[in-house]
């Protein structure tokens, strides 16, 4: 049995690989859109889920652990934050047939369209693969 010194200097370890890769950049998938200054945000929502779909592909599902969490924002032309929305986590399924990802996606936009986003504004979408960090994490040969 470890003692509690070594179980915390591994579990410091742990937390500072788990940093480390998200920092670089390990599961991490970034775009932005320019919001449209008319109803279009159905052709909005088809795009970013469209790019989900995408990004998805190139997931890594070690175990078959599939899940990713979504991150929408909208983004003013100063780069202020004006609203944000975290979809949680998610599976690939939640893409498809009017998931739970579209519905929430669709949601964010109608309400960001008809009273929260600034002329000239973008959507920035952050999608993050929690297989990419555990393939990462995974102790190598």
């Amino acid at each position: 049995m470890a003692n509690p010194l070594s179980r915390l200097l591994r579990r410091d370890s742990l937390r500072d690989h788990v940093r480390r890769a998200v920092e670089s950049g390990v599961g991490v998938y970034h775009t932005t859109w320019r919001l449209p200054d008319d109803e279009r945000s159905l052709d909005l929502k088809r795009e970013v889920i469209a790019w989900c779909r995408e990004m998805l592909s190139r997931t890594h599902r070690p175990y078959g652990m599939d899940y990713v969490t979504l991150a929408l924002a909208v983004i003013a032309r100063d780069n202020r934050i004006v609203s944000s929305a975290n979809l949680g986590i998610l599976r690939p399924i939640d893409f498809y047939g009017e998931g739970a990802a579209e519905r929430q996606v669709a949601a964010a936009l109608q309400d960001w369209a008809t009273h929260e986003a600034p002329p000239g504004a973008r959507l920035s979408a952050v999608l993050f693969s929690w297989g990419d960090l555990t393939r990462e994490l995974l102790p190598t040969g």
